[in-house]
């Protein structure tokens, strides 16, 4: 049960990274448009919704070269996630936190953008 758990982070993980779009500018106005919908996703519940405009906030800023913005919406759409991965398999917030610490895919993320850890 836990390899079925553990897969479903990593391929929540992969699908993250497949709805940030490559190609997204980082139009600021889209960016603010982004921002401004983010809010209503958590109220609803959606963490899965919000964790993809949360990554695609993060890729827009680091193609603007705004480094400390985006390692702050990268990790928000990371916390993002793990609610949603809490959400949909039943676990308590903590247990799934303690498992997608554990799978290293949001680590090298996190380098690929560039942040440290935390």
């Amino acid at each position: 049960m836990f390899k079925v758990r553990q897969s479903m982070v990593v391929i929540g993980a992969a699908s993250l990274l497949s709805f940030a779009s490559l190609g997204f500018a980082g139009d600021r106005v889209q960016v603010a448009s982004l921002e401004q919908s983010l809010p209503q996703l958590v109220v609803v519940g959606d963490y899965r919704a919000a964790a993809s405009t949360a990554f695609r906030i993060a890729s827009a800023h680091r193609s603007n070269g705004d480094s400390a913005a985006a390692c702050a919406a990268l990790s928000q759409s990371f916390d993002y996630f793990r609610r949603a991965v809490a959400k949909d398999s039943g676990l308590t917030e903590p247990a799934a936190s303690a498992l997608t610490d554990n799978m290293g895919a949001l680590e090298q993320i996190r380098v690929q953008f560039g942040c440290t850890a935390g």
